[in-house]
């Protein structure tokens, strides 16, 4: 765990980062947590931290600082783990720009497409001269459910996820750093491997623009119970194909969806649809489902998964038909750019390199 006397702030305080203050504050973890909405932090304020159910007979998860002032939150942490929408990494990087210090790790949990370096890109244009290490997970290790401002329900943990940084050979250095508060989690090669394993965004993003009447309509509903019928799964595994293709081009090799599926949650069906309605009623039963189409499975991942993938093919030469169309239909539905606003290759500094340029750049 961390070293004795360590802190570690956490910035962002929805869902993700209640889960992350939960299994790290029964770790015995010392915690700052931030979240510009004082409505996120007040209740563990209060109390002092969070109540959790699910982790035995440890109920009680210990808060230093929850707090709405970033300086005071990262003063003295030696990791800041980010836990917000990839569509808010460039505002907590031009926010935390002037307050970073020479040896503090900046892990984003998770980071979407590259994003660790899409984050150093925005602390570097902001001024930032603080020798820090920045890195990205793939993926969120927790399936949770917030029960009240203060209490959590934590329920399972990924099996296995990647971590890697800009540059890539500080991942190592990460990884050691706060790697057994995180079981399961390895060094990937560049963040070019966790760009291309982070598939939530093609489930979220095909489930939303195909069931927009059940996403508005009045009414609780579950998100993979209702939506991933065998239409919306064969619309997945074209964009799956999409993705697969990409990364080989940038040579990274991953598992399909339903590799992916099995490896992750060890859920192993003959069909797509059966893995992912057995994942909603095991690790999704309580997750709250969008009831708006500026909710982050469409809004974020299309911003921060498809459009940057789609963009390193168009590079590469690699066509991205359905996931082309499924950006273009989020435009439709919504009346945005998401290619300008998005995770573009300007946004990630790769604008003008050639696919080998950009492999020398996330390698070294």
């Amino acid at each position: 765990m961390s070293r004795q006397g360590d802190i570690w702030c956490i910035i962002g305080a929805g869902m993700g980062g209640k889960g992350l203050a939960a299994q790290l504050g029964i770790d015995g973890v010392r915690l700052h947590v931030h979240d510009i909405d004082e409505a996120q932090i007040a209740g563990m304020r209060e109390a002092g931290g969070l109540h959790v159910e699910g982790r035995g007979e440890k109920t009680f998860a210990q808060v230093e600082l929850a707090t709405t002032d970033l300086a005071e939150a990262a003063k003295g942490a030696s990791v800041i783990l980010v836990s917000t929408y990839g569509n808010a990494h460039p505002a907590v990087a031009r926010a935390l720009a002037p307050l970073l210090v020479d040896g503090q790790t900046i892990v984003l949990i998770q980071g979407h497409f590259a994003g660790s370096l899409a984050f150093r890109a925005v602390l570097d244009a902001a001024g930032c001269r603080a020798n820090v290490d920045v890195g990205d997970m793939d993926a969120y290790p927790y399936m949770l459910t917030v029960k009240s401002p203060d209490r959590v329900l934590m329920t399972s943990t990924k099996e296995t996820w990647s971590l890697a940084s800009q540059p890539a050979s500080r991942s190592v250095a990460i990884l050691d750093k706060i790697g057994a508060a995180f079981p399961g989690m390895k060094a990937a090669p560049n963040l070019l491997h966790t760009a291309f394993t982070d598939l939530g965004g093609l489930f979220h993003v095909a489930g939303m623009i195909t069931n927009v009447a059940m996403v508005e309509r009045p009414g609780a509903y579950n998100f993979y119970a209702n939506n991933m019928v065998p239409s919306v799964c064969g619309l997945i595994e074209r964009l799956d194909r999409n993705r697969v293709a990409v990364a080989r081009a940038y040579s990274v090799v991953v598992p399909d969806v339903r590799d992916w599926l099995a490896e992750t949650y060890a859920l192993r069906h003959p069909t797509l649809q059966q893995s992912l309605q057995e994942m909603a009623v095991t690790h999704y039963r309580y997750a709250p489902a969008p009831k708006s189409l500026t909710h982050r499975y469409l809004v974020q991942d299309v911003a921060c998964d498809l459009v940057p993938m789609a963009e390193l093919g168009r590079l590469a030469g690699i066509a991205t038909p359905a996931m082309d169309a499924a950006i273009g239909m989020a435009n439709a539905l919504t009346g945005r750019d998401f290619v300008a606003e998005g995770r573009n290759v300007r946004s990630l500094g790769l604008e003008n390199k050639s696919v080998e340029e950009i492999l020398a750049h996330v390698t070294a």
